[in-house]
């Protein structure tokens, strides 16, 4: 193996044994926080490594760990574009795992901590597998385990009826997503007669047949980002999810549908007509509109911030959007400007996102309410959050110089 495949390797074990750690270690609340951890940081570490190696150098990563159903040649690849969303989980998930460490502190002697371990680093590891599968069948798996996972984590406070209720919305809408995904890979299997993403490239598609997986795929995947009408699961289960989690859902979680919809129309079904960018760019309009509206007006901290994810992922949208329209008037280097932009703002959230749940979380141990109405005065108590909140807020109001106004 190349030094890709054994980073590659490295961070999947890292994971996993982060993940047997937790379960191990589960009676000993302080053991089980740093050994679930410490794993999911050198991993992580690894992971952010391969995803700078392989953007730096443009040399595709391949792994292949044994065939075991027909149809498979590379369980899991990278390249320039899977290992830009790479940096992002393993970028953000470096900074969770550290403030996780400290965070849940909160939950020793009331909460298994060993299992909240166990679950984030399978919830990383994950989204790993899902921006690095490389036929359809993995892709799905992993993509299930990301649902399955993260159901877990939302539901953690499952003693509160509203957290319940989160997490089932939640679990109900991403299998929804799931059922048209897997009509989407129906569709390029039974044309390829193969699982193989690199069967899917170039395929001789009929039009309705490309405009039917277009259109599978926009509501699967836009399900799983949380783009609007499909977004009813995100400001319930986000604010119900741990602060640490939150931070992974809203920053990281929803750009792996964004990866996944770049993916298939650029490696897949090609380019489509003026309409589908037309349609693209509706909806991250609309999605940005609301997700703002909605946000101004609640009081509750982490369904504001869930609200803002909303709005991101339309502003997102529009980028992709404007990308595909330019490309349907043929003009790639207007269309290179919006995807380019799109993928920066992918970057951006994740870092101003990920930064205000953890704050969220900071502010709802110091004071245990998330009613914005009753938080007067803290910067005096919580300096310290208080200054690192304001950068993040200001970087999602988009205010020079910070990176939201730049992307």
């Amino acid at each position: 193996m190349g030094i890709q495949e054994y980073l590659f390797t490295g961070t999947v074990f890292f994971y996993c044994l982060g993940a047997l750690a937790g379960v191990l270690t589960h009676r000993r609340d302080r053991l089980a926080g740093w050994f679930a951890n410490l794993p999911a940081l050198i991993a992580s570490l690894l992971g952010f490594g391969l995803g700078f190696r392989v953007l730096a150098t443009g040399e595709e990563a391949r792994i292949n760990w044994g065939l075991f159903i027909q149809d498979v040649s590379y369980h899991f690849n990278l390249d320039r574009l899977s290992a830009f969303f790479l940096l992002v989980v393993c970028g953000v998930g470096l900074i969770g795992v550290i403030y996780s460490i400290g965070y849940v502190k909160e939950y020793f002697g009331r909460k298994n901590v060993g299992f909240l371990g166990s679950m984030y680093n399978l919830f990383l590891l994950s989204m790993v597998l899902v921006v690095s599968a490389a036929n359809a069948f993995i892709f799905l798996l992993v993509w299930e385990l990301m649902a399955i996972v993260s159901y877990f984590l939302v539901s953690f406070d499952h003693e509160e009826h509203e957290v319940r209720k989160a997490g089932f919305i939640y679990v109900v809408m991403t299998h929804f997503g799931t059922v048209f995904i897997m009509l989407a890979f129906f569709i390029l299997y039974r044309a390829s007669g193969s699982l193989d993403f690199a069967s899917f490239k170039g395929l001789a598609l009929t039009v309705f047949q490309k405009n039917m997986v277009f259109i599978l795929a926009l509501i699967g995947f836009g399900t799983k980002a949380g783009i609007v009408p499909l977004h009813i699961w995100l400001p319930r289960a986000h604010p119900a999810a741990p602060s640490n989690v939150s931070a992974l859902m809203s920053g990281v979680m929803v750009k792996t549908a964004v990866y996944m919809l770049l993916r298939l129309v650029f490696d897949f079904t090609g380019p489509g007509p003026l309409w589908w960018g037309v349609l693209v760019t509706v909806l991250g309009l609309v999605s940005a509109l609301q997700g703002i509206l909605y946000a101004m007006v609640d009081n509750d901290l982490k369904r504001l911030l869930a609200y803002s994810t909303v709005e991101n992922i339309g502003i997102i949208f529009i980028g992709i959007g404007v990308g595909f329209i330019a490309l349907s008037f043929g003009l790639p280097d207007l269309s290179g400007l919006a995807l380019g932009a799109a993928l920066l703002h992918v970057l951006n959230h994740a870092v101003f996102k990920s930064l205000l749940f953890m704050g969220a979380g900071a502010i709802l141990q110091g004071t245990h309410t998330k009613n914005i109405e009753r938080l007067g005065g803290l910067i005096k108590r919580m300096p310290y959050t208080a200054g690192i909140f304001l950068v993040g807020a200001v970087a999602v109001s988009s205010f020079p110089p910070l990176n939201g106004f730049i992307s």
